[in-house]
């Protein structure tokens, strides 16, 4: 079974490659950086709608059906976004698909996580699996744009597809295992610092959503091959396991909020660095500076929530975790982003994102300092 959990996180999270290279066929299919960002905006602003929605759907009927049915049907309607050839179709087409695509990931999560929980394991390694997944498919698909972007559907739809067919029967209650849990649930945190890192959270994700959709612009401004946005796109996910090997190490020495703001500190050097580099090569290495971006604001909130929350609010900092992690963030990073590209240039608005970057790093430390005592690391 744990195995059958590993294949399936790589297979959920490789649509995920494809979902996010959409910013380059958006960009190459001649759409504006403002009809860009409304149509990567929309993924995540009716993840606001969706993901309550399936949850309570999957509580009815069970989460592994209410995974099938938002797995297939996105696959299904991923077709119709390659069809639209003008804003208003492709604005139509993204909706209904983000409608199901949306909540295939935090329902995948949440049912490898009640495994863990169930079962024992580790989540961290079981999410590592994940970025393997994300990243060779973006590098597969590196290689393949060359051939037409009909590849990113091919290859996505392919994956949704084949997701729930490696989910566990539902007969694997009956399943014993004796390994136990890498980490207990210590309930020890506090609202207070998990709204701290909430905020924290917001800052630093809209600074990754504003990269991933408008990466691929500034890709073909600096005259860089189609295939070069794979490349980094898969570079930056294999960045994120050094962390997923030691997550639970890490987190546990220097506490939950300080690896967060980590995050956010390297999320805002990141998007200014690489608007000072034109070679191929610093590029690179600046951009493997996501291994300590976006995973560890994900991962350090997941971790704090299930194991250090108590329980009794666990439903609700889920619900609020989601909304805010798929929704909210990239909704800011793509629409922003979009209007100061458009009225200024590429070059100055990732800067722009990354001073803000830094100064909402700065105001989450201070708080850190002044309310040391409150906060529960």
């Amino acid at each position: 079974m744990l195995f059958q959990n590993f294949f399936f996180e790589a297979i959920t999270y490789s649509s995920l490659a494809a979902r996010n290279m959409l910013g380059q066929f958006y960009d190459i299919a001649g759409f504006s950086p403002i009809e860009i960002g409304y149509l990567m905006a929309m993924i995540p602003l009716i993840a606001l709608i969706s993901n309550p929605f399936w949850f309570r759907v999957g509580s009815k009927i069970t989460d592994k059906k209410a995974f099938l049915i938002v797995s297939i049907s996105s696959g299904i309607l991923f077709w119709f976004i390659y069809l639209s050839d003008d804003f208003i179709p492709g604005l139509i087409s993204v909706t209904l698909f983000s409608f199901f695509f949306s909540a295939a990931v935090p329902l995948g999560d949440s049912l490898m996580m009640a495994s863990v929980k169930k079962h024992g394991g580790a989540f961290a390694k079981i999410r590592l699996f994940g970025t393997i997944g994300f990243a060779a498919t973006a590098l597969l698909l590196g290689g393949l744009v060359k051939w037409g972007f009909i590849w990113y559907f091919v290859v996505a739809s392919a994956s949704l597809f084949i997701a729930p067919l490696l989910l566990t029967p539902t007969s694997q209650s009956k399943v014993k295992t004796f390994k136990k849990p890498i980490i207990s649930p210590v309930y020890d945190g506090n609202l207070f610092t998990f709204t701290i890192m909430i905020i924290g959270m917001i800052f630093g994700i809209t600074l990754n959503s504003f990269h991933n959709t408008f990466f691929p612009v500034l890709s073909r401004q600096l005259g860089y091959e189609k295939s070069f946005v794979g490349i980094v796109y898969g570079l930056m996910a294999v960045t994120e396991i050094p962390f997923l090997l030691f997550a639970e190490k890490i987190i546990k020495k220097f506490g939950n909020l300080s690896v967060l703001i980590v995050g956010m500190f390297a999320s805002a050097l990141r998007v200014l660095l690489i608007t000072y580099v034109t070679e191929m090569i610093p590029l690179l290495l600046i951009e493997s500076l996501h291994g300590l971006t976006y995973i560890l604001m994900y991962y350090t909130l997941f971790n704090y929530m299930h194991f250090r929350l108590h329980e009794k609010y666990l439903v609700n900092a889920q619900s609020i975790f989601w909304v805010l992690s798929s929704g909210v963030t990239y909704i800011l990073g793509s629409i922003i982003g979009g209007y100061i590209i458009e009225f200024l240039n590429t070059l100055i608005a990732f800067r722009i994102m990354g001073y803000a970057g830094f100064a909402a790093t700065g105001m989450i430390l201070l708080i850190f300092i002044l309310f040391r005592r409150k906060i529960a690391q």
